[in-house]
């Protein structure tokens, strides 16, 4: 079209190619969401009856995870609440147009998850002598 005269006024359909960044950020919001609500499950459940001091006779000298009052307990689960935190601030940044605070925020949420999932995975098992 060469001209004004002859063009329909009509928009092109030109998706912005960033917009998967926004949908990611948001996915990634929900998806610490996901996590943390079974991080909050496991840390109510804590060991449970294979727990020294509550169930069983309190001994020394076992891995932390058969101590319903380890410190590690608590460790994980604030890391992965300032995960979600850092997400969740991450979404708010790109409601608020701030897309590279945003990303750089989700970026270090996805960090601090991958330390907790690590840390839960090498872990001794609950219950192990």
């Amino acid at each position: 079209m060469s001209s004004w005269r002859e063009s329909d006024f009509r928009e092109r359909d030109r998706k912005d190619p960033r917009r998967w960044i926004g949908r990611g950020v948001h996915v990634w919001t929900f998806v610490s969401l996901l996590i943390l609500l079974n991080e909050q499950r496991r840390d109510g459940v804590r060991c449970d009856q294979d727990c020294y001091g509550t169930y069983r006779t309190y001994e020394a000298g076992h891995p932390w995870t058969n101590y319903p009052d380890a410190w590690q307990w608590d460790a994980q689960n604030i890391l992965m609440t300032v995960a979600f935190l850092v997400a969740l601030a991450g979404s708010v940044f790109l409601l608020a147009h701030n897309r590279r605070r945003a990303v750089m925020l989700t970026i270090a949420s996805i960090v601090i998850t991958v330390v907790f999932i690590v840390w839960v995975q090498v872990s001794p098992p609950v219950g192990s002598e």
